[in-house]
């Protein structure tokens, strides 16, 4: 890191991280973005997030165009959670071992030239589905390296004043993506075509690469080479397991994934079905949660680095729950929309101090394989949505939804009778 940056930390008047701001400083928000190296991590970020939503889109329009299949839809998803799963606590004991910097070059080099063959594939019209299936594979493999170290490495940029308005604002990137690049790719569909936008989608990989080289190398890690990888990720789960705040933590930060995330697979159900709104209603939907999400991620951007953030995270939650719950039992269109702006800001806070937390609670050493634990989940969201979807055909959606809004408010209460240390979490 260079000397810039370290007085970037060092300096009070430019770090806010004690939850004060420079009298000159009126955009709080956005102080993380006052640290030069963090600057070019956040534009790469925007770049990655607007790759995989575009791609969200046309590669599921390529799939089904392809197919005519929803099976095909799920097993393309499930080839990219799969190996998030088998992977990701040893990209966590590598991201602990080596320069975070280089293994985020290699990892999403790796994923660009994927996403470029492809491309190739796509443009000269020789794609067939196995080649789809095979790349899905492939990118969540160097996914399952690339998250851990990247999750470490704003650590490692921005130190633990301003770590939580640098989780924020990574999040907010994400959520303008969520946002803009659907859309985006939808209209391009029809203006250059499924080729064109995966051109536009291996560019956006490529700028990527290119921040990422633009951020000097970091500090020297310790050499490691004669401790066997898997007992880095043992030490990693030991140390998980015999801290009970760490361990309470990543069940906070998993059970959502599992109980009320689902909700967003049967939002075309709702759309359709429920509010006979078709497409336009889907669209209303989805839009409210994309703009409250933005808004919380903004919101906890602007704070800086306050007290209590195990608190605030539990009264996120009280509301991400108890909203999802009215908005399944909603009898309009527009009074949905409305519970879900609440459910996204509510979700969208509740994992970026979440985040935080496990992190500012970890030894240095450990990010890596402690976020390699929390990165699974992204493994595990496209396998918690077939049971949703299995339950939302024998019961209905609505009351799949509401359950799941159940689960996470009584799971929430739990952790406050059993484990309250975290709630006191500052």
């Amino acid at each position: 890191m260079n000397k810039e940056n370290e007085h970037a930390i060092a300096d009070p008047r430019l770090s806010f991280g004690d939850g004060s701001s420079h009298p000159k400083m009126r955009f709080a928000a956005f102080a993380s973005l006052k640290n030069r190296d963090f600057r070019w991590y956040w534009f790469g970020m925007l770049a990655s997030f607007n790759a995989m939503q575009m791609q969200v889109v046309a590669r599921g329009w390529l799939v089904y165009t392809m197919t005519n299949s929803p099976l095909a839809l799920g097993l393309v998803s499930a080839g990219f959670g799969i190996p998030m799963l088998l992977f990701s606590l040893y990209g966590g004991a590598i991201a602990d071992r080596v320069e975070k910097r280089n293994l985020l070059l290699v990892t999403r080099s790796g994923m660009s030239l994927v996403s470029l063959i492809v491309t190739i594939l796509i443009t000269t019209k020789m794609i067939a589905l196995w080649h789809l299936m095979l790349a899905s594979v492939l990118s969540g493999a160097f996914m399952s390296f690339y998250m851990p170290a990247r999750q470490a490495f704003v650590m490692e940029l921005v130190g633990k004043k301003t770590l939580l308005n640098a989780i924020a604002m990574n999040s907010m990137a994400l959520n303008i993506c969520r946002i803009a690049s659907p859309a985006l790719a939808g209209v391009l569909i029809k203006v250059i075509g499924i080729p064109g936008v995966y051109w536009l989608i291996t560019i956006s990989s490529g700028l990527v690469v290119f921040t990422i080289w633009m951020i000097p190398r970091g500090k020297p890690m310790s050499v490691r080479a004669n401790v066997p990888l898997l007992s880095d990720v043992v030490d990693g789960l030991r140390y998980v397991r015999s801290n009970s705040i760490i361990l309470a933590l990543l069940l906070i930060g998993i059970v959502p994934i599992l109980t009320a995330m689902p909700y967003q697979l049967l939002m075309p159900v709702f759309a359709k079905t429920v509010f006979k709104a078709g497409e336009t209603g889907f669209g209303l939907l989805m839009s409210a949660v994309g703009v409250g999400a933005l808004t919380g991620s903004t919101l906890i951007a602007s704070l800086g680095n306050f007290q209590h953030k195990g608190m605030l995270s539990f009264a996120v939650g009280i509301v991400f729950g108890i909203c999802l719950i009215l908005f399944s039992l909603s009898g309009s269109l527009l009074l949905a929309a409305v519970f879900l702006i609440f459910v996204g800001g509510g979700s969208s806070m509740y994992m970026t101090l979440n985040s935080t937390l496990i992190m500012s609670n970890t030894p240095e050493t450990l990010i890596g394989r402690v976020m390699s634990i929390n990165m699974m989940t992204f493994g595990l969201m496209p396998l918690a949505m077939l049971p949703a979807g299995a339950l939302a055909e024998i019961i209905g959606a609505p009351y799949t939804v509401c359950a799941g809004g159940v689960l996470l408010t009584l799971f929430l209460a739990l952790v406050t009778v059993f484990q309250p240390r975290v709630w006191r979490l500052k």
